[in-house]
């Protein structure tokens, strides 16, 4: 500043000089209030450090773009890892995959361990994973997405999220099979969380779909009588015997007519626990022959004089025990099947083919009408669609979460149909063994295969007598069933055929055996195999050539509402328009009536679907 223009010394110190902070009698002065400071602005006349990167963002002039972080998935590290493994130059993998220099050398210097992480890791969850998860947490998923695999067959990879809770505690009681069976394998804490299930949904690529989804296996609404609080399917088994009874009567059925399917697993190489057999198997290394299972499935009428030929599916489809054999000979319908079980093309197939012949001979047989109504339950391998494969068979679906309590099969024939099969085995058993020259005990049990297992399940299914089937439909049509007092008479019968099993077990060899082993025996049958035991089986069917075609795979048509009402409407527009064109009018009238006489059964079907479409949205309740 000139000096002309300085203020005086006095007045420069006064201006420059800081307010006083006490008054003149000593007491101390109270400061002036602060202007009030933006939202968002830091106690030293800046931004906060959020408001500052927002105001980066935002493309503030001069201010630097923040970088994104950018996620690397396992499929990514791996493919880095390959070209470093084939000698390629850091720079070139930077062209190749836009990575920064310091981001390539940390995977490789973490190769062995992403290696290890991505052996437990699936394809699906490769592809999405960012990170490296613990070991034990990728097994577990693994194991369970093969359990839930199996639980679905046939449903083409949907999931119903009502399972949610059911798949959680298995995830949990995987992860404590895995902690017992690598104890020295790090064990993070697990709990099955909602979070976890989040991402494991999001990790693998399932259909995941609600429970009351219209016209899914859960679908249908919530049954009528069921009330708040009442257990899953109690209302609609309480309702739905009524609604078979009015159907059977405006069909005109009678106890020869009305027939029922049902499927369940069979071991058919088990023998009680307590046996030295059972007990050497167990320490065996790999799959054991005493978890082989198979899936039978069982049909007869009320009268109980039609037992339909067993439908057997194995997951070989050439065993060597029937190597040389015409599986059409065979006591049963054996059906290849990578996990055992009946899927929705094998039942197609066999409703369409072997089933309708089966029904249609015996109908000439009795000189009754082929008119045959067929109780089903909703499971994964019986899709809807096989309500419209036959004009003289009526489907009917139980309602959701009561074949437990309605299903004919399960109320009791199943398990009389498995000690019978106990029977007949432990007496093959006896008999090939008895006597100088035969084989031990070891050696025909090492011998007994799939073959003696079908030849003793289907002389199993010709015990079972005509009363135990009529009285397995008590609970469904208890207007047909001839004897209540079948229900005491089949506890009697299970009691006699346990004890004649222990005896025999006796009688071979087998003194441990009690009554009790017996019945645990035939509740196992039951069990679902544990993931492990299910990817051991696959392996050692891929190891040995087994897995051929598999009908699994095989999709099956179905001609649904929308596809039938947009096809006949085309061929209605296209019909229009020849007529409109053509000169000659009687030509094209006779066209005209020909092809809407041959599309009749289609506009019929197309009418019964639409009438049972209004009864849904009326009743909210399938039972079509």
């Amino acid at each position: 500043m000139p000096r002309a223009e300085r203020a005086p010394l006095a007045e420069r110190d006064v201006a420059e000089r800081p307010p006083a902070t006490t008054r003149p009698d000593g007491s101390p002065r109270r400061p002036p209030p602060a202007a009030p400071r933006p939202a968002g602005w830091a106690a030293d006349d800046r931004p906060a450090p959020a408001m500052r990167r927002k105001a980066a963002g935002a493309g503030a002039p001069g201010a630097r773009p923040v970088k994104k972080r950018k996620a690397i998935t396992l499929e990514q590290k791996l493919d880095v890892i390959g070209r470093y493994e084939r000698h390629e130059r850091t720079c070139d993998i930077m062209k190749a995959t836009g990575f920064a220099e310091g981001t390539l050398r940390t995977i490789r210097a973490n190769a062995e361990k992403i290696k290890e992480h991505c052996t437990a890791a699936t394809p699906a969850s490769a592809c999405r994973s960012a990170r490296t998860r613990p070991r034990r947490i990728e097994r577990m998923e693994r194991l369970l997405s093969a359990w839930i695999e199996a639980q679905t067959a046939g449903e083409a990879g949907t999931v119903l999220l009502g399972l949610n809770q059911s798949i959680r505690r298995k995830a949990l009681a995987i992860y404590e099979d895995l902690k017992a069976n690598y104890p020295d394998e790090e064990a993070p804490p697990f709990s099955a969380s909602s979070g976890w299930f989040a991402g494991f949904k999001n990790r693998y690529l399932y259909n995941w779909r609600n429970a009351g989804t219209p016209g899914g296996p859960a679908g249908g609404g919530a049954a009528a009588g069921g009330g708040a609080g009442a257990a899953p399917g109690v209302g609609a088994a309480a309702c739905f015997p009524r609604v078979l009874r009015e159907i059977v009567e405006e069909g005109g059925y009678s106890p020869k007519q009305v027939f029922n399917l049902d499927d369940a697993g069979l071991f058919w190489k088990r023998l009680p626990a307590r046996t030295y057999l059972s007990r050497e198997e167990a320490s065996a290394p790999g799959f054991r022959a005493a978890r082989d299972r198979v899936t039978v499935m069982l049909g007869a009428n009320v009268h109980g004089d039609c037992k339909l030929k067993p439908v057997v599916a194995y997951h070989a489809a050439n065993p060597p025990a029937l190597n040389g054999l015409v599986k059409h000979h065979l006591p049963v319908h054996f059906r290849p099947s990578k996990r055992g079980r009946v899927t929705g093309s094998i039942f197609s197939e066999y409703f369409s083919g072997p089933l309708h012949d089966e029904l249609r001979l015996y109908c000439r047989r009795e000189n009754i009408a082929f008119k045959i109504l067929l109780v089903l339950d909703r499971a994964p391998g019986h899709p809807s669609c096989v309500a419209e494969l036959s004009e003289n068979v009526k489907v009917i679906f139980l309602p959701p979460d009561t074949a437990s309590l309605l299903q004919p099969m399960d109320q009791g024939v199943f398990t009389v149909f498995r000690v019978y099969y106990l029977r007949r085995m432990l007496g093959e058993l006896m008999e090939a063994t008895a006597g100088e020259g035969r084989p031990s005990v070891r050696e025909f049990w090492k011998g007994f295969n799939i073959k003696n297992a079908i030849d003793l399940l289907a002389l199993a299914w010709t015990d079972v007598a005509p009363a135990c089937l009529n009285g397995g439909w008590r609970n469904l049509l208890p207007q047909m069933v001839v004897d209540f007092r079948g229900l005491d008479g089949q506890l009697v019968l299970l009691r006699r055929l346990r004890a004649q099993c222990v005896t025999l077990a006796k009688e071979v060899g087998f003194d441990e055996v009690e009554a009790g082993d017996v019945e645990e025996l035939l509740e196992s049958h039951g069990e679902e195999l544990s993931a492990e035991e299910l990817l051991q089986l696959l392996a050692e069917v891929k190891a040995e050539g087994a897995d051929e075609e598999d009908v699994d795979e095989a999709p099956f048509r179905e001609l649904t509402q929308a596809v039938l009402s947009d096809s006949l409407q085309q061929i209605e527009e296209a019909l229009c328009t020849l007529e409109e064109h053509d000169r000659n009018v009687e030509r094209s009238g006779r066209i005209v009536r020909e092809v809407k006489s041959l599309l009749t059964p289609y506009t019929e079907l197309l009418k019964e679907k639409n009438k049972a479409a209004k009864k849904r949205r009326l009743t909210g309740t399938v039972f079509s």
